[in-house]
């Protein structure tokens, strides 16, 4: 099955929250209320963009620059009063006037099909006069209202005629559609368009303009332009591929439901919805902004321990829902639940009983300019989409770097920290060094998620190349925060790699330096990781138990060299350590550090020392490091840095997933 085919079948699981066939949900900026004696004036009331917004039905695909196409009762100022818009090529007033022509005959063939009394008032009113709207521009969207009456489109006979008016308008030869499989007349446009982008113009469902659609039932033909010694030949697209315009509406309107993003309190468009989550946007380049909607065939729960119902498309969501701010005195509430929620049962026999024929879709949405590009498009089974969940999950999940808690990056998180971003002291200033990794890596990744396949190399080496760049000093705190977060979405990426087709006890051997699976894990014991960790150690001496002091560590300075060839490097380190830093901790009583694994605090010495003794009981420092052992050492320098960073307090989460302090160490 298709994308078209996946929306058309699911059209019956929405029907109750689809809006009417041609409809959508439109900003309006001007009212113009009507009284009911002919003797009222009507009252304009402008409204701010975005602050009314009304399901209304949308202009057809077929208006484009120069074509003339109303829209019926809610339309552009210069269809309704023939304004002319002075921003259109040619002779602004004729095409005003065409507009509102045009306008008028629609009302006054829905006044005829459907005897409507309020929009042969609407009707009757602007033959009468053409309303003054004081500073409005012709592109402003006005709609009407009666007093105390309902809004003209809700009305079921309007939305009727409306539906049968577009199919009628854009329709050509009947034939078989290639969706339904039944003999209809045949849509020439597409006859709606989606909002992908809030702000951005509405994208074509689909459209077939390379030869490699021809299958689809794509044709292209060459003509003739120009005469005489001007004549070229171009090759133009031919018609769509035959799909009825009943199938092109419905797949339109389910796409539009399923796009929609949830709001704020500012009314402002959050990064998620409830089946769609923004995985990348770019104001300046359309393709940049990738939108992911994932739904199933059936709704589908599962049950939790704490008897909580979880819908499947919530779980779905999880590694791919942008969290718009980690907390900052806890991991978030769902770290303490989601081992619950993929370990839980489907609900009830209904449910059971339809498991097998479920599917769950997904697919990655971009606007290129006026026409939908789908990147990626996966239609599954269920159950294994949660098995796979589970395993990435457990692969990316990596402890936080203040030590607070065990939590992974959302993707687009991850994606956007693999951008190495620029060293700046100023709030606000921080600014991707980098361009962000191609559409390709996030294919890749989705489908690691949910299809089990892989993750991508190129993340390994782009998370290797970014995790050298030492962040800058900083007293911001939020800055301070941001870069935190990055290194840890950083360290996940690597940690993916290198785990994800490991047993779960690496996996989990892998969050954090000291946990219940360690003598299971193969890369704790060798070199790499353990270089790595004395590398955190030496810096702790340099820093000393506190934590300041030092503008520029020698983490600043040797981490590219130490991380790439150890052997090299680490002579000078320890050297330096012994001869300088250690000798003054000595003196000052403050050899002893506070770590997170333990309530006693331990000595510096006794730290260095069981490194040393991991790393020649593995064959002494390494020579030149592999990328997947460059990896190794990272891991186990972002372990020992968090476990020696300054304790602050300490949280875990009961089973309720209720978050609670416990008090300082």
């Amino acid at each position: 099955m298709g994308f078209l085919n996946a929306l058309i079948q699911s059209s019956l699981r929405f029907r109750d929250v689809l809006l009417p066939i041609g409809y959508t949900e439109r900003s309006i900026t001007w009212v113009i209320n009507i009284g009911f004696q002919d003797e009222i004036q009507p009252t304009v009331v402008k409204k701010l963009k975005g602050e009314l917004p009304l399901i209304s039905p949308a202009t057809p695909a077929d208006r484009t620059s120069g074509k003339v196409s109303p829209a019926l009762i809610v339309d552009k100022v210069s269809y309704i009063s023939g304004l002319p818009d002075g921003s259109k090529k040619g002779d602004s007033t004729r095409i005003a006037h065409e507009e509102h022509k045009s306008y008028m005959d629609l009302l006054q063939e829905c006044v005829k099909m459907t005897n409507d009394g309020q929009v042969k008032g609407i009707h009757d009113f602007l033959q009468r006069c053409s309303p003054f709207i004081p500073e409005s521009k012709a592109g402003d969207l006005c709609a009407f209202q009666f007093e105390q009456q309902p809004w003209p489109t809700d009305s079921e006979k309007v939305q009727s005629f409306w539906s049968e008016y577009v199919a009628k308008r854009l329709s050509e030869d009947e034939q078989q559609c290639v969706i339904c499989r039944q003999t209809n007349p045949i849509t020439r446009i597409l006859p709606f368009k989606a909002t992908l982008v809030k702000g951005a113009d509405p994208v074509q469902l689909c459209s077939f303009n390379l030869d490699a659609f021809q299958s689809l039932g794509k044709t292209s033909v060459e003509v003739e332009e120009g005469e005489g010694d001007n004549k070229k030949k171009k090759r133009r697209a031919g018609a769509n591929a035959a799909i009825c315009y009943s199938c092109a509406s419905t797949a339109g309107q389910v796409l539009q439901h399923l796009v929609k993003l949830d709001k704020n309190k500012k009314d402002e468009e959050k990064t998620s919805g409830r089946h769609a989550a923004v995985l990348a946007r770019d104001q300046r380049q359309a393709l940049g902004n990738q939108i992911a909607i994932f739904w199933t065939k059936e709704p589908i729960e599962l049950q939790a321990k704490d008897e909580l119902k979880i819908d499947f498309e919530d779980l779905a969501k999880i590694p791919i829902n942008e969290f718009d701010k980690m907390p900052e005195d806890a991991p978030p509430v769902k770290a303490g639940q989601i081992r619950d929620w993929l370990e839980a049962p489907f609900v009830g026999s209904k449910d059971l009983a339809t498991l097998p024929t479920n599917r769950f879709y997904f697919a990655i949405l971009s606007p290129n300019k006026s026409r939908l590009v789908v990147r990626e498009w996966l239609e599954t089974d269920i159950e294994p989409v949660r098995e796979n969940i589970k395993r990435y999950i457990s692969a990316l999940r990596i402890v936080h770097p203040d030590g607070r808690g065990v939590w992974w990056p959302p993707l687009p998180a991850m994606l956007d920290a693999l951008r190495s971003y620029t060293s700046t002291k100023q709030k606000g200033k921080e600014v991707p060094r980098i361009p962000a990794l191609g559409p390709d890596v996030l294919r890749k990744l989705i489908r690691c998620i949910y299809t089990g396949t892989p993750p991508p190399e190129t993340l390994l080496m782009r998370a290797l190349r970014c995790f050298r760049v030492p962040d800058p000093p900083t007293e911001d705190r939020e800055q301070r925060e941001r870069q935190m977060l990055r290194r840890m979405a950083m360290t996940a990426a690597m940690k993916l790699i290198l785990t994800y087709q490991k047993s779960e006890k690496e996996q989990r051997a892998m969050e954090e330096i000291e946990t219940e699976d360690d003598t299971s894990s193969d890369y704790k014991r060798q070199a790499p990781y353990n270089c790595g960790r004395l590398l955190a150690i030496l810096e702790a001496i340099q820093h000393g138990p506190y934590g300041k002091g030092v503008n520029t560590t020698l983490v600043d300075r040797f981490y590219g060299a130490a991380s790439t060839a150890p052997a090299t490097v680490f002579a000078n380190l320890i050297n330096m350590a012994t001869k300088a830093h250690l000798p003054k901790l000595r003196r000052e009583g403050k050899e002893f550090f506070k770590v997170r694994s333990s309530e006693n605090a331990v000595n510096i010495n006794d730290l260095m020392t069981e490194a040393f003794d991991a790393i020649n009981s593995s064959g002494g420092f390494p020579p030149p490091l592999t990328c997947e052992e460059q990896a190794q050492f990272a891991l186990g320098f972002y372990h020992q840095r968090a476990e020696l960073r300054p304790p602050k307090k300490q949280f875990k989460v009961n089973p309720t997933g209720k978050v609670y302090t416990t008090g300082g160490k």
